[in-house]
């Protein structure tokens, strides 16, 4: 290479989840469904009906939400939305890195009255599974960070819920479940338990697409 050529300046960058928008996979999901019944889809709206497209679209415009609250992290904290999990078109609404610990973060953006209790959250009365799903979720991506970087990663699991009302009665023992400015509150009002240099190290495997594509997991 000689001096002053182009080649001189290229840096290679690879794949990352840095910059990924969040909401794409379930607003990408709306989308299909729309195409798949347009005339459906329009019906569905002016009468205001419950559709997959309707679920998938309020669904994105929580997750957007959520990482715009997120963006709003102070410095030394990391975000990725719309993690891809796996092969099967799994993903992880937000990951959170920083020095309160690492979480993942599950948006709800659903209608009606929600309770959480202990051991059971409730939509309108009814038993749902949000929080053996959040807890799952958790537990995966501390598998998948823990074989990325070598060393234990653990997963804090978290339901960011948008409702018409949210009442937590009891936080259950392994997903914290709040509204989503309540999850951030208690994120930045976690002890440090990360240091600096263990942030930045998670996050540089955090951010990489390969880290979360594993079969195995």
């Amino acid at each position: 290479m000689t001096a002053g050529s182009p080649d001189e300046y290229f840096v290679q960058i690879d794949d990352t989840l840095v910059g990924r928008k969040a909401g794409t996979g379930a607003a990408e999901k709306a989308k299909q469904a729309r195409e798949a019944a347009p005339l459906r889809t329009f019906v569905a709206r002016i009468f205001g009906q419950h559709t997959d497209e309707r679920a998938w679209r309020r669904g994105a415009d929580g997750e957007r939400f959520v990482g715009w609250l997120l963006s709003r992290l102070p410095d030394g904290w990391h975000v990725f939305n719309d993690v891809p999990v796996g092969e099967r078109g799994a993903n992880i609404d937000h990951v959170v890195i920083g020095p309160g610990g690492v979480f993942t973060i599950n948006t709800k953006n659903i209608s009606g009255k929600v309770l959480a209790g202990s051991r059971a959250l409730l939509r309108n009365g009814r038993r749902t599974d949000y929080l053996p799903k959040a807890a799952h979720e958790a537990r995966r991506a501390g598998r998948l960070l823990t074989e990325a970087l070598g060393r234990p990663v653990r997963v804090h699991g978290t339901l960011a819920i948008i409702a018409d009302e949210v009442k937590i009665e009891q936080q259950p023992s392994d997903v914290f479940v709040g509204t989503p400015r309540g999850v951030k509150a208690w994120m930045l009002d976690r002890p440090p338990v990360l240091t600096p240099r263990d942030v930045i190290e998670i996050a540089g495997v955090a951010h990489k697409p390969a880290t979360w594509s594993s079969a195995r997991h």
